[in-house]
Parts: C-alpha cells; structure tokens; sequence
C-alpha cells in the first residue's frame, strides 16, 4: 500500500466514475511495480494487463495500469495528513514509489563532476515530510529549493509541460547521503536506477578529473537529459 499512495501522489490519478484508479507512465518498469503492487492489494493470482498508448508524433509512448476500487479510491482522496500516517508504516516503500514518481538524478558534467538525487513537487508541506522521513528512519540529509515558477517550461522526456503552480525540489547533496539512498531507497525504474549507479560508479573509482570524459563516454545528453548509449 505505501509504494501505492507514494507512486499515486506523484503520477497516479483517481476517478470516482466507475471508481478507477490509475497511472500513466513512460516508464515499463515503473507500470509492471505499481501494478505488480496493485494485484498483491487486491490478492489477484496475476496483476491486470498493463494498456499501451501509442501517439502518432514523436512522442514516448504511455503504459497505463487500471484497477477499480471504490474503497481504494476513497483512501487515496483523504487529506494528505491522514494519507502520509498510513503511508508512513512502510517508509521504504513509500519513499520508492514516491521517487519513481517524482524522482530525478541530476548529473553536471561540465568543469566539474556534480551529482544530486532528489524530487520535484507543487506540495512543499508534502516534501517537508519527505525530508523528516528520510532523516527520522534512514539518516539521509536533504535540503528544499525553490524549482520552477507558475508558468514556466519543464521537459521531461523530450515532453514539454507547463507548470501551473510553483514548484519545489527537494535535493540530496552529500555524497555520503546519496550512497544511503542507494543503498536503503533507491528505485524501481531502471534508467533512474542506471545513472545513480553509474555515477557513484565513477566518483568511486575515476580521478576527478577524469569523470566528466569517463561519463560521456556511457551517456550523451538528450532533450536535456542524460540517456545512456
């Protein structure tokens, strides 16, 4: 339940016409988890057939998983406070599927080699009590910054949004603290969880100088992101 409520929180949706839950995401891996998930919930002998959405422009295509559950859908609407005292009794979980959902591994490859871990979220209230929860349970520090403005332009995945509202990000600066959520978080998503190896990869065992050359020879940066060869 917690990866649900954390996963639901970033990129979930909830219907109250034919009681329907359900996410849309570009990410297989991250669809096959949370459906995975859903089907253990609902004590299913295999989870539901995950849907494709295909578009005709050059645009990613949408993996969507379904399920219909009026009680489900109810919890999922309650106020955030009482959502994150249930979500909370799993903290791992809850904090997987709230990254694969809003996680993001920023990487600078310029003068210098930088890595952060960190979340984008409108909520701060909601990233405050994601950055008590990982310093309480797992002793991992992070900091919240002001991200984008009302209006702005944000591209994920070559896919261009509008922010509607302010946003925060929530960042994990240390490299002692990124290798805790490696090892004690981490994700579900392959190519998240690709770039956050590969990189502490490379601190580990590249002089500093050398790890800007040594990343670009595994990543080329794309729509600005980094995508591996």
């Amino acid at each position: 339940m917690s990866y649900i409520i954390g996963a639901n929180i970033g990129d979930g949706c909830t219907l109250t016409k034919n009681w329907i839950v359900k996410l849309e995401v570009t990410d297989l891996d991250f669809a096959q988890a949370f459906n995975a998930k859903m089907a253990t919930l609902f004590d299913r002998a295999g989870p539901n057939k995950i849907l494709v959405k295909r578009f005709k422009v050059e645009r990613l295509p949408l993996f969507v998983v379904r399920y219909s559950s009026r009680q489900l859908v109810n919890l999922l609407r309650l106020p955030l406070r009482k959502l994150l005292e249930i979500a909370f009794a799993y903290p791992r979980e809850f904090l997987q599927g709230f990254f694969d959902a809003e996680g993001h591994v920023d990487i600078a490859a310029g003068s210098e080699f930088r890595l952060h871990v960190g979340a984008e979220n409108s909520d701060r209230l909601l990233l405050l009590r994601v950055k008590l929860l990982l310093k309480d349970v797992f002793g991992i520090n992070s900091r919240i910054n002001r991200k984008r403005k009302a209006g702005s332009v944000k591209v994920i995945r070559d896919q261009t949004f509008i922010m509607r509202r302010i946003s925060y990000s929530l960042v994990i600066r240390r490299l002692d603290d990124i290798k805790s959520f490696a090892d004690q978080v981490g994700f579900c998503i392959s190519r998240k969880t690709d770039k956050l190896k590969d990189a502490l990869r490379i601190i580990a065992s590249s002089k500093p100088r050398e790890r800007c050359t040594t990343w670009e020879q595994c990543y080329i940066k794309k729509g600005g992101e980094w995508v591996k060869y």
